[in-house]
This record gives C-alpha cells, sequence and structure tokens, in this order.
C-alpha cells in the first residue's frame, strides 16, 4: 500500500468520517464538455481531497466524474459531488464507498 492511513483529527465544522490515504495520483475532473486535471491529497472509501485546480468554478453539490489516472491503461471513473472547499484543496464525495484506492471492477477471465 502507498501512503499511511490517518485519523482525522479535523473539527467538527469540517469533519470527515472515514480514515484518509495520503496517494501520489493524478485525476481528472469532468463534468460535460469541462475537464480539469489535478493531483490527489488524500483518499478513503467514501471521497477524496484534490488540489483546486486554475479556473474550477463548480459549485458544492456539483456532480462530476472523477478519472483516476494510471501509467498502465485504463483508470476507474468515480461518480461524484463537491462537498467542500478548502483554502487549497475541494473535497469530493463518492456516490457509492470505492476500494483505496480505487480501481477498476475485476473482470472475470
Amino acid at each position: 500500500m502507498i501512503g499511511n492511513v490517518i485519523s482525522d483529527d479535523m473539527d467538527d465544522s469540517n469533519r470527515r468520517d472515514n480514515d484518509r490515504l495520503f496517494f501520489a495520483a493524478e485525476v481528472l475532473i469532468a463534468r460535460e464538455h469541462q475537464g480539469w486535471r489535478t493531483a490527489v491529497l488524500d483518499l478513503s472509501v467514501g471521497g477524496c481531497a484534490l488540489m483546486r485546480p486554475a479556473g474550477f468554478d463548480l459549485h458544492i453539490g456539483a456532480v462530476v466524474t472523477l478519472y483516476f489516472l494510471t501509467r498502465n491503461g485504463p483508470g476507474p471513473g468515480v461518480t461524484s459531488r463537491v462537498a467542500r472547499f478548502g483554502p487549497r484543496d475541494v473535497g469530493f464525495e463518492y456516490h457509492e464507498t470505492q476500494q483505496v484506492p480505487p480501481r477498476l471492477p475485476a473482470t472475470p477471465a
């Protein structure tokens, strides 16, 4: 496993319920005819925090697809909603829980 699981020390107004994993990866945030490439700050089974890309203008509650980019082949697309904004990051809540890190579903051989 890459990274470390950390416990959540945030105050109640900015609380996340799951342990977070620091993870180096690149993500494409996609919505309709827009896309932003950015980096992962941390992941959990319920969501992730990403660096806020320049020009990111979506509102809390906006539904997007996060494409987790991989070096060797296709990466998973995860339907999410914008859940919060920080000074330099944006938080997303997945519509369905995910493995950490998110992976493509296994295909039968």
